[in-house]
């Protein structure tokens, strides 16, 4: 197994071939859509290299745990201790509060090796706005380390007891952990996007190459062949794939494939795929892609942060330009000399490591424990950051109970008087936007309500979940109607939702939406009316605010911090295509059920577009949900809402 850890520059080529696919997907660059796949490539060559390497020490009866991890430190931590230190510097005087206890957890989560469960937490890869995360890239290397804690035991059982079938084990854990991938994608997509035994069958593809699964070809032309025939299924999937892609999964096999066949090729000789991969310019980006991978993720976000709006391309270029550069000397005086043992270096390893780790843990604290240190910034800054984790009223008490507690239902949650509720406000966290609105309106008029509401649950019956990895509603929602069903003074329900976002989601109801096994929303949501007309109510649909593209107390505080003159408004045309298909299904709903309609766009919007602060004061505390300033903007309509004649006599 000589020629496994034999230098090769095709395989220097091939990591060039993943991680610059990386950077320009995510320096925006349109026809690569699929340049996250590269990551998926780095996993085959780390599974292909690392396992050549073990399983020819514990063959010869030479390998050790320590001598194995001290590579590994050797290999990662310098570097990695270097970008986070000098990120942490930049985060400091530029991150405001919540973004630099966000930066201080993931810089804990990533010293640990953790960051994938840190991330498999908090955030959605594809789906969620990432541009404020410096070290979200850093997922992938805990991903890695926790593969290479768990899987050299395992080699050495198999070596030792079942040498004969080790191959055919491994085979069976490759299927394995990739049918576990693609089963989850359907319920949990952020499972097995982050998570090591979801990912295990990446390193599987490369390691059954290192064992001798399939032995070496002696004959040129079927190593040319199947050098092209994996360049040409790595390509396809960097320009098919999107972030719309349900992936990784079976999604992700032709980039594996692709890049496995690559490696088989030249273990038996140059192959054609291969001399390509192996010219000066891809050399050289494949020995440095470890460090360009560290540095390319934060130099965008700090440039992208600093900047506020999306960069141009000439900036995209000076971003791609600076953090090669920054890789070139991170790999040139700091991943080279340390990789290297003996007394050039002369430190121990150990315990360095475990030095330098607790350093990086006990600087993590702070931001965690003060919530961002916002005394960092002038006070007026801090203030106007502050509103996106401000209490709004009503979240804590009674805002997503399982079920309706009684005792929460007639205190925490009564909006304006404490007696018999004349009406209900029920929805999800676009409805505990409004809870505080309409709480000073019913004050202001002397009605009583009661607020319901479970964050991504639209107040439709039957409806099992969204998103079914986080949240279940049917339950909830039964619930709800049951209080109502028992509570005969209450005359008018207010239903208040994400209504664009259950609408986009359920295009294929039935079909594997993301609603599931439930009710498709809209038969839930007709359900829900209909059954409320049935019992005499008066029905009121809000609609929800204007969406702002960015998050709003983030953008205005770094606007006045960084002196940015930015037009912070959300174009009136922009909200309204985005409510079209809502006005036009509520529409055609009306024809069937009675309900009212409750716009709040003349509360925020001119003729031309519509506000998001008030004097610096922030209307908003993300980019959809109101701030309490933002709440009580809507008391003057909510009043006139509750006002309104009941309508339909007593049940």
């Amino acid at each position: 197994m000589a020629e496994l850890y034999q230098y090769r520059k095709d395989i220097d080529g091939l990591r060039a071939l993943a991680i610059l696919p990386v950077v320009l997907f995510h320096l925006e660059t349109p026809r690569l859509s699929g340049g996250f796949v590269g990551v998926d490539i780095f996993f085959v060559i780390s599974g292909f290299l690392i396992t050549g390497i073990i399983h020819a020490e514990i063959r010869e009866h030479r390998f050790s745990y320590a001598g194995f991890f001290e590579r590994r430190i050797r290999r990662l931590l310098p570097a990695l201790t270097l970008m986070m230190g000098i990120c942490g510097v930049v985060a400091w005087f530029l991150l405001m509060p919540t973004d630099f206890r966000g930066y201080s957890e993931a810089l804990a989560a990533t010293t640990l090796f953790l960051a994938n469960l840190y991330f498999w937490k908090k955030t959605d890869y594809f789906g969620d706005p990432v541009e404020n995360i410096p070290l979200l890239h850093t997922w992938s290397l805990s991903v890695e380390e926790q593969f290479y804690i768990l899987f050299p035991p395992l080699l050495i059982l198999l070596a030792r007891y079942a040498s004969r079938h080790l191959n055919w084990v491994l085979c069976g854990l490759f299927l394995l952990s990739l049918y576990a991938a693609q089963r989850t994608l359907g319920t949990q997509p952020e499972s097995a996007f982050y998570l090591v035994h979801l990912r295990a069958w990446e390193f599987l593809a490369g390691a059954l190459l290192a064992t001798g699964l399939i032995p070496a070809s002696t004959r040129q032309s079927v190593r040319d062949a199947a050098s092209i025939i994996g360049l040409t299924l790595v390509l396809l999937s960097l320009v098919l794939l999107d972030k719309d892609s349900s992936f990784p999964g079976v999604t992700a096999l032709p980039a594996v494939l692709g890049a496995a066949l690559i490696i088989h090729a030249g273990m038996g000789g140059d192959a054609l795929a291969g001399r390509w991969l192996s010219c000066k310019p891809m050399v050289f980006f494949g020995l440095i892609s470890y460090s360009l991978y560290l540095w390319h993720w934060p130099i965008y976000v700090f440039f992208r942060y600093y900047l506020i709006e999306p960069l141009t391309p000439v900036q995209l270029g000076i971003v791609f330009l600076i953090s090669t550069g920054v890789a070139w000397a991170s790999w040139r005086y700091v991943e080279a000399p340390f990789r290297r043992r003996g007394p050039r270096i002369g430190i121990k390893v150990f315990p360095v490591a475990a030095g330098v780790s607790m350093l990086l843990l006990l600087l993590s604290l702070p931001g965690i424990v003060s919530k961002g240190i916002p005394s960092r910034l002038p006070d007026e800054i801090a203030a106007i950051a502050g509103v996106a984790k401000e209490k709004m009223p009503y979240r804590s008490a009674c805002f997503g109970l399982p079920t309706v507690d009684k005792k929460s239902a007639h205190e925490e949650c009564a909006l304006g008087g404490t007696g018999d509720p004349e009406f209900v406000l029920w929805g999800d966290s676009y409805a505990l936007s409004l809870a505080h609105g309409a709480d000073l309106a019913a004050s202001e008029i002397g009605a009583t309500g009661r607020f319901f509401g479970r964050s991504l649950c639209p107040p439709a019956l039957g409806v099992r979940n969204y998103r079914a990895s986080k949240v279940v509603c049917r339950e909830f929602n039964a619930a709800v109607a049951d209080y109502i069903h028992a509570h005969p003074s209450v005359r008018h329900v207010i239903l208040a939702g994400n209504w664009p976002r259950y609408l986009a989601s359920s295009e294929d109801d039935g079909q594997g939406g993301d609603y599931t096994p439930g009710l498709p929303f809209r038969e839930g949501l007709e359900k829900t009316l209909a059954w409320l007309n049935s019992q005499g109510l008066r029905v009121s649909i809000v609609l929800p605010i204007p969406n702002s593209p960015f998050d709003v107390p983030s953008v205005l505080a770094r606007a006045h911090y960084f002196d940015h003159p930015i037009d912070p408004r959300i174009p009136l045309p922009a909200h309204q295509e985005r409510m079209r298909p809502v006005h036009a299904y509520l529409g055609a709903l009306s024809e069937r059920q009675d309900f009212n309609i409750v716009d709040l766009e003349p509360v925020f919007c001119d003729d031309t577009h519509c506000r998001t602060e008030v004097g610096k004061r922030p209307l908003y505390r993300d980019g959809g949900h109101l701030s309490r300033l933002g709440s009580e903007t809507t008391r003057s309509l909510l009043a006139a809402v509750l006002r309104a004649p009941l309508g339909r006599e007593s049940r």
